[in-house]
């Protein structure tokens, strides 16, 4: 029974330890994601001062929401999106995740209600009656947003091979004579703004 217990607790640090190695640059995508969404809105609604909860909700929600990535990948559903164009795919996982984050905002809200009444059929009451839908459409929008872009990236990152799309947006040029734009006019030809008039 001893021998047991370090060998289970070994296991357990193993897999979280290969759980957050996964999770951890989805995990800082979708934090900057969040944390940007609730800045915005923040900066929104300063002028009536409501007060938003920025680090813990980002935090919370980038957790959740690259965890959940994760098993969606697994799925299913993932696998037959593989066999459609990708904006397709894009949009799917999107519109699932928008009305995921959709439901969540309203079971937060029930809960919290819950939370100050004690009963169920109050709190859902209770929540209606003090639902605000245009902050909650908002949320949702946002969240969709940074999930769309997150999704394009990963496409478009697969598309170029493991580790293109890091090195185009953050190595830095390899020479001198990379630091400049190759030029869309070729020295040979005329312009086609030459040839025009």
């Amino acid at each position: 029974m001893t021998t047991a217990l370090p060998h289970a607790s070994a296991g357990l640090g193993k897999w979280l330890h290969r759980e957050f190695v996964l999770a951890w640059p989805m995990f800082l995508f979708f934090l900057t994601g969040f944390l940007l969404l609730l800045l915005i809105i923040r900066l929104a609604l300063a002028q009536f001062s409501v007060e938003i909860t920025t680090l813990s909700k980002a935090v919370v929600g980038a957790l959740v929401a690259a965890k959940a990535v994760l098993i969606l990948d697994e799925t299913s559903l993932a696998r037959s999106l593989d066999q459609y164009r990708r904006i397709v795919a894009v949009g799917v996982k999107t519109l699932f995740y928008g009305i995921g984050a959709l439901l969540l905002g309203c079971v937060e809200r029930i809960l919290d209600a819950l939370r100050k009444v004690r009963n169920f059929d109050a709190a859902v009451g209770g929540a209606i009656d003090q639902a605000n839908l245009y902050r909650l459409l908002a949320w949702a929008l946002g969240i969709s947003l940074v999930f769309a872009v997150y999704f394009a990236f990963l496409e478009i990152s697969e598309r170029m091979g493991e580790g293109a799309l890091w090195a185009m947006f953050f190595e830095s040029p390899k020479t001198a004579g990379d630091l400049s734009r190759p030029s869309k006019i070729s020295a040979g030809k005329p312009s086609k703004f030459k040839r025009l008039r």
